[in-house]
């Protein structure tokens, strides 16, 4: 092109003739049709700490785009948590056992974002719950994530397209911390035809006993109390017009009990 040709000879100063159309500012576009086509809130604990985590990672997610056919990963997209990027010492899951870990509570920005995109529309392709059952959102709805370890990942793309529009274009992922209150909301233009909406629908299918185990002698390890564990059947909703049109099971969880560690002397 001109253009080209003009930097390669390093004419940084000249007159090039644009072909084209010009429009005007009051010309007609399709602005109207983009807008937040899934979003989800999850509150937060009083943690400082934690808080900061979640917010940084907000900050960082906020703004990505996801071109159409484009597969997002959380971890690539907010980056390693790290002291020198700000992030905390918080509790977090690591090996079945809860410890302090830089950027805890990142965990609740990428199941936020879980729900955001489901609801949405588009296609979740890597997904894998907690150790643990969790607090801030229903069982069933999390998606856990570590730095070397488990990622959230999406396609721009629909997840059924029997209830999709057949164009795909590209979306904005708007995050946000606020005053104990995350929210994660996707724009764009519609996934889903005119009426359908997705959610999410879980139930306790039974509860798994307290695992038990003796403090050997000499151990520094303190008796607790310890938890049952549990198993939970998430389902897809889809509905037409505020009808339920269909309910699949999409997964099943197994979440872990806590330990209860005993001594002789505490055995009943």
């Amino acid at each position: 092109s001109a253009l080209s040709v003009a930097i390669n000879n390093k004419e940084y100063v000249k007159e090039i003739e644009v072909v084209g159309n010009a429009l005007s500012a009051d010309s007609a576009t399709n602005l109207d049709a983009y807008k937040i086509i899934g979003t989800y809130t999850t509150k937060t604990t009083s943690n400082s700490v934690r808080n900061k985590n979640i917010r940084l990672a907000c900050e960082a997610l906020n703004g990505t785009i996801v071109f159409p056919g484009q597969e997002f990963s959380f971890n690539d997209a907010v980056g390693q948590r790290t002291a020198e990027k700000g992030y905390g010492a918080a509790a977090a899951y690591n090996n079945g056992e809860v410890v302090q870990e830089i950027g805890g509570g990142v965990c609740q920005v990428s199941t936020t974002l879980y729900n955001a995109v489901l609801r949405s529309g588009l296609k979740t392709t890597r997904r894998q719950s907690h150790t643990f059952k969790p607090t801030y959102v229903t069982p069933g709805f999390d998606a856990t994530i570590s730095w070397g370890g488990p990622d959230y990942c999406f396609a721009n793309t629909p997840a059924d397209p029997e209830y999709s529009n057949s164009e795909t274009y590209a979306i904005g992922i708007y995050a946000k911390y606020s005053d104990q209150t995350v929210t994660v909301s996707i724009y764009g233009r519609p996934v889903l035809k005119d009426g359908y909406t997705y959610d999410l629908e879980s139930e306790k299918i039974k509860d798994i006993p307290v695992v038990r185990k003796l403090i050997e002698p000499g151990s520094n390890q303190q008796p607790t109390t310890g938890s049952m564990g549990s198993q939970w059947q998430t389902y897809l909703i889809v509905k037409k017009d505020g009808e339920q049109i269909k309910r699949t099971l999409d997964h099943n969880t197994y979440y872990s009990g806590h330990v209860e560690y005993y001594t002789d002397e505490t055995t009943t």
